[in-house]
């Protein structure tokens, strides 16, 4: 059944279907990411927080920068 529109109409208990099938999807990817986000927040708080040397636990800034300055010498392997 469509409406004039083009849109199909639902009956309730579909369009109830259809938004948790779609809430999941999102879920799927947000929440994962929402957390790996947070732990990075955590990890770059605690060295700042506790004051922690670069050489016993860098921050993930100064890891990521390393990363990307000496990408040539760890990766050409």
């Amino acid at each position: 059944m469509t409406v004039i529109d083009g849109t199909l109409k639902l009956d309730p208990e579909e369009a109830r279907r259809v938004r948790q099938e779609r809430l999941e999807r999102i879920g799927r990817w947000v929440l994962p990411l929402a957390i790996m986000i947070l732990a990075i927040w955590l990890w770059d708080r605690i060295c700042v927080w506790n004051e922690i040397p670069q050489y016993i636990l860098p921050r993930p800034g100064v890891v990521l920068w390393t990363l990307y300055n000496d990408a040539g010498l760890l990766f050409s392997a």
